[in-house]
Formats: structure tokens, sequence, C-alpha cells
């Protein structure tokens, strides 16, 4: 079928490019610049579409899979609306630096006059995605290839354009050449790497922290054994969650959802060494637990090298074996390790640990629950290899912390743009990437209601282990904390009643409401005994009142 000198029409040339370069997951909304694509992809090649019912909800269902595969996600769209829909999830992509490719039909270039014509490069662009044109039905091998490799390099969403006068025209079939470049690289000896050796050297409390740029558990083994080399205690970027599960020395999330001890430890440290993470204003408190101290930052892109807080050493290199090459540095000069990894450290983060879930859980209003302790039922509940999926919110800070995840890929937030309603179709992506692994989605009621609902039946058709909890407090939540702040009444951000778990059964979906500790235990019994190819929602009923974000706990 692949074998070039085999004519064949472009739509089905762009079908079998998709699957010669390794395409199984197609996510889309049909329409007549896109169905012969999506049609052949399925007919011809064997590949699995996902039917959303948004486009902009295929947009991020390609995200979130293109996040927990740990490849290049793709969708496909139809012209003009069906591209304008996607313009929000497009930016979030953007932002949140995710790969993938967007399939985009285009109207025809001599019909001016088209209902659905709109300038689709000057849309794109805007939203700082890439553009790239399909030049010529001859193209297609070439111009699909370098969609899928500016998207990888790139770490960003790159929209291929495709007129839809080309799909019926008949080419030779060429499969495409795509061999993605490995970041496997470390400078053994230079000025910077003497300079990096010697502030971790003089440092006296250092802190390593690292995010999702330590890709791998050969990375991340070798970013602890450096830690423990220098006795350093060792931190995570939010999006490094599942990073030093086991480690004692885990302070957690640095940043802004840091807790105590962690805010102290990292607070006082002299010097932070900072494997694949971005250090921006989340992971550095607003820039607090970076100021005045010494910085060495190792990446492997060199526009991440002080793109967010300014270092005082940069090195360009692979986190892991930028870890292993400072290790034998250290040897070799016989450089003692820091001491900061001691008794009195691990005693602090054992007791606050022990106290947690005493000190977060509050009571509540007869008729709710409290966010903490919903949050510490559900990590009890589900298996601990999971993927977990958060949407935006003022209820993220309970679960960020208290949620447990095995590895960062096992972790997508959809709060790149900060925007409510991204998380649920990205969800579902991350749950077709999830394997036999449940997928917990947690999200509030005005962004479930914003994008959340539809796609439940996007859900059910795909069967999905899938288990969501609405945190409904009844409130966008963000303007009901803006409203107090300046004691006004804040009645004007609060939502009428919904009752989603009926709402969710009549999508075909299993729907549970918690009111009371006793339903949530009740709750947590159902998520253990659950139909794994029915997904499952809770509706925990929250006091938009008793809502509190901030610290929070993170597990050692």
């Amino acid at each position: 079928m692949n074998n070039r000198g085999e004519i064949v029409k472009v739509y089905e040339a762009i079908a079998r490019g998709l699957s010669d370069m390794g395409c199984t997951e197609l996510f889309g909304v049909l329409g007549d610049g896109c169905v012969y694509i999506i049609d052949s992809f399925r007919r011809d090649c064997n590949g699995h579409y996902v039917a959303a019912v948004h486009e902009g909800s295929a947009v991020l269902m390609a995200q979130g899979w293109a996040r927990v595969a740990g490849k290049v996600g793709v969708a496909a769209v139809t012209h003009g609306p069906g591209l304008t829909n996607t313009i929000t999830p497009l930016v979030e992509g953007v932002k949140a630096g995710t790969p993938m490719v967007l399939l985009a039909g285009d109207t025809p270039a001599i019909d001016r006059e088209h209902a659905q014509n709109v300038n689709q490069r000057g849309l794109v662009e805007a939203t700082g995605a890439g553009f790239e044109m399909l030049r010529s039905p001859e193209t297609v091998a070439e111009d699909l290839a370098r969609a899928f490799y500016r998207a990888h390099v790139e770490r960003r969403p790159i929209v291929l354009n495709i007129p839809v006068e080309f799909q019926w025209v008949e080419v030779e079939y060429q499969k495409p050449y795509l061999r993605l470049p490995e970041t496997r690289s470390v400078i053994e000896s230079s000025t910077d790497m003497d300079d990096a050796i010697g502030i971790i050297a003089s440092s006296r409390l250092p802190v390593v922290i690292a995010g999702r740029g330590v890709d791998s558990p050969e990375a991340e083994a070798a970013v602890l054994r450096f830690a423990r080399r220098i006795e350093a205690p060792v931190a995570t970027s939010l999006r490094g969650k599942g990073l030093f599960n086991d480690d004692p020395f885990n302070l957690g999330i640095s940043g802004t959802v840091a807790h105590e001890v962690a805010l102290d430890v990292i607070g006082r440290s002299d010097c932070l060494i900072v494997f694949g993470a971005s250090l921006n204003k989340y992971t550095s408190g607003e820039r607090g637990v970076t100021r005045g101290k010494r910085i060495v930052q190792i990446n492997p892109l060199p526009s991440e090298l002080g793109r967010c807080t300014p270092v005082t050493v940069g090195l360009l290199g692979d986190p892991g074996l930028t870890a292993d090459a400072m290790v034998n540095w250290l040897d070799e000069a016989e450089i003692p390790g820091s001491g900061a990894r001691n008794d009195d450290l691990l005693q602090e983060l054992k007791t606050y640990h022990e106290k947690a879930r005493t000190k977060l859980v509050h009571s509540t209003p007869a008729g709710t629950v409290d966010l903490y302790e919903v949050a510490f039922a559900v990590e009890e509940a589900l298996p601990k290899d999971r993927v977990f999926v958060t949407g935006s919110g003022r209820f993220m800070f309970a679960f960020w912390n208290v949620i447990s995840v095995p590895n960062p890929r096992s972790y997508v937030d959809g709060n790149g743009f900060s925007s409510i309603g991204i998380g649920e179709a990205t969800a579902m992506g991350a749950a077709k990437a999830a394997g036999d692994r449940p997928t917990l989605l947690v999200t509030g009621d005005g962004g479930f209601m914003l994008s959340g609902l539809s796609e439940l039946a996007t859900a059910v058709a795909e069967q999905l282990d899938l288990v969501v909890i609405v945190a409904n407090d009844g409130s966008y939540g963000a303007e009901h904390i803006a409203m107090t702040m300046h004691n006004m009444d804040p009645d004007i951000s609060l939502l009428p009643s919904r009752d989603f778990a009926r709402i969710a059964e009549a999508f075909g979906c299993k729907g549970l409401t918690v009111t009371s500790s006793d339903e949530l235990q009740a709750a947590m019994s159902a998520v253990a005994t659950r139909d794994r190819k029915r997904p499952l929602v809770i509706d925990m009923k929250i006091d938009p009142a008793s809502v509190y974000g901030g610290a929070a706990i993170a597990r050692p």
C-alpha cells in the first residue's frame, strides 16, 4: 500500500503519510475540508479516529494525547468556522509547549465569495502557532513531514493548511521522510561548566529543582544521583510532578503552591541547580525564591536558558548526561557534600506530612464537603499508576499537591492560557494515551459547563476509563475571590444549581453526587468498583466561601 509508484488521490496520500509516520490516533470533527482524509485514515490505514463534538475539543484531545504519549498529536478540522473554533486551544498549545499537527482544510482559491473563506494564515499566526501550506499535490510527503518536524523541534502546534481543490488530484505516493533529532549533548569541559562546579562546590544549602525536561527514568535517576552527591534536597516544578517520589528529601513542588517546609528550605537556600525547568514565576514563587541566589540552569534548549529568570550559569545539554558529568567533576576534585540532607530536615518533612491532613481539612457547611478532604479521598481510592489532569480554577491548589502521579508524563494541566474549559477535552485525549491506566480529571463547575458536558458523549463513545471530579462550588471562583477581596457582594459570580450527576447519566456516564463525608466515602467505593469502560462523573458540592488556595501539601 505504501510503495512509491502507486497512484493515489491527495487525501489518500495525506492519510497514508500520517500512518507511515506513526500516527495511530486522529482527533477531529468532520467537515467537507477534512472528511475524505479522516475517512481514508480509518478505512485504508487502520487508524483510529476520535470524533469530537467541537473542533476546539479535538485540538485539546490531540494535545492531551501528545503530552501523555510523548509524541506529536494530530487533529483535523475543516475550513473557516472549523478552524476559528480552535483558536483558544491553539493558544493553549503554544503556551504549554505542546507538539501537535492540525490538518485544516482551506476553501478553493478561485472562490473568493465562499461563505467559509477566511484568512487562515492570519488566524493561525495570531495564536502563536506555526503555519505550513500544502504547496502542491506533488509536495504532500515533504510538506507533511515538515509540519511534524516543526511541531517536534518547536514544541508548539503547527497547522498544515490543505486547499480542498488539491484533495482529489491523483499523485504518485511517496512515503514522508521524517527523522527527528535527539537532544543528547553535554559539554564535558567549558568555562560555563567550570563556573557551575565552582558555584556548587561553595554552596552550603543547595536545592535541586527538576522540571518536565527530565523526561526519562534514566534522566531522573541521574539528577537524583547528583542531588545525593552534593547532599541537596530536591523539588520539582508543577510540570515536573512525579519526579523523586521515593526520595525522603523531596520538598515537593517549588513556588506558589509549595508547602511551608519547602518554602522555608528553598527560601533559605544559597544555590539552585535547575534541571529541565524554565523557572517561571510560578516555580520561582513570583521570583521570591530566586532573589539573591546563585542559579545554575541545565536545559537542552538554548531558548530556555534564562528565559524566565536570570541565571548565573546556563549549561546547554541533556539534564541526565549533564548531571552525571557534574558528578564526575565533583568526584575528581574531591568536593565534599553540602550537608543539607540531614536528620533535622528529614524529621521536619516527616512531621509536616504526618500532620498535613489534619491541618488542611476543614469543616464546611451542611450539604458540602471540603476540597482537601475530597483530594485525600481520591488519592487513596485510585491506583497510584494513573494519569491526572486538571482544568483551570481555584480548586487546583488542593489537588495539585495531594494527588500523586508516577512520573511527569502522567500529569497534564490545562492551565497554559488560564482558561476554564480546557481540561475536559484534554483529559479525554490523555485517556486515549493512558493505556490500561485510569485517568482522573478534576475540573470546576464553570469549566465543565463551558466545554465538558458536550464532550461526555465522546468519552462514552470511546469507553474511556475516566473519573471526573467536578469541584462544584456554584460560582466562577476567580471572580468570587475578586469580589470578596474588595468587600463587594459576590452574587454576580454565583451560578444556578445544576445536577451534574443526572446530566452525566443522560449522556451514558455513571453519575454521583456528594454532599457529605459519608457520601464521599460511598463515592470512593464506587470509584474502586467502577465499570472501567464507562466514565464516572462525581458532582462534589463545595461551599464557595470555604474554598482557599495557596500553600498546599506536597507528597515526599
